[in-house]
């Protein structure tokens, strides 16, 4: 079998974590999860426009700038792109979310981040390109699962566990 070739950042960050002089630099693990979750967003954007009317209207921008086309071709273009794009986008959020479990010292983390950088990507995207309006439903939803995450990545947590002898602290 051959030998697992070790990429840069092994090098770069032994540790997995920042070394102290360059603490502004974001953490391996913590790049690829948002950018993991950037990807995800993008997914659904490109999901929403394959069968969305607005890949009309994308259609139509693209027929005043090349006018030789069909109308009806540009449209079914436009759809199969969109449906390349959704592969891609899972694709590179599959490749970068894995890289970021690889490096991350938990999943936990990875996690949260990740799905952090989903929820902002896909408000933003719903509000600036498809006009969505978000309720106060969705913004709590939101918080609370944000909350959830967070104490999920809590460092230790302690739990009795009932055994034959005596009641034993375990921190897990």
């Amino acid at each position: 079998m051959p030998e697992i070739q070790p990429d840069h950042f092994g090098k770069q960050y032994p540790n997995r974590d920042n070394p102290a002089e360059f603490s502004y630099v974001l953490a391996p693990s913590s790049f690829f999860a948002l950018s993991a979750g950037v990807f995800a967003a993008l997914s659904s954007v490109s999901a929403k426009l394959a069968v969305d009317q607005h890949t009309e209207s994308v259609a139509q921008a693209l027929g005043l700038i090349f006018p030789g086309f069909d109308g009806r071709l540009l449209g079914l273009v436009t759809r199969a792109s969109m449906v390349a794009a959704i592969g891609a986008s899972n694709f590179f959020m599959w490749l970068l979310f894995t890289k970021a479990l690889r490096y991350g010292q938990s999943t936990a983390r990875v996690m949260m981040l990740q799905t952090v950088a989903n929820f902002a990507t896909t408000a933003a995207c719903g509000v600036y390109m498809f006009g969505d309006v978000l309720a106060i439903r969705w913004w709590m939803g939101a918080s609370l699962i944000a909350v959830g995450l967070a104490l999920l990545n809590t460092e230790k947590s302690e739990f009795v566990c009932e055994t034959t002898d005596t009641n034993v602290k375990k921190n897990l």
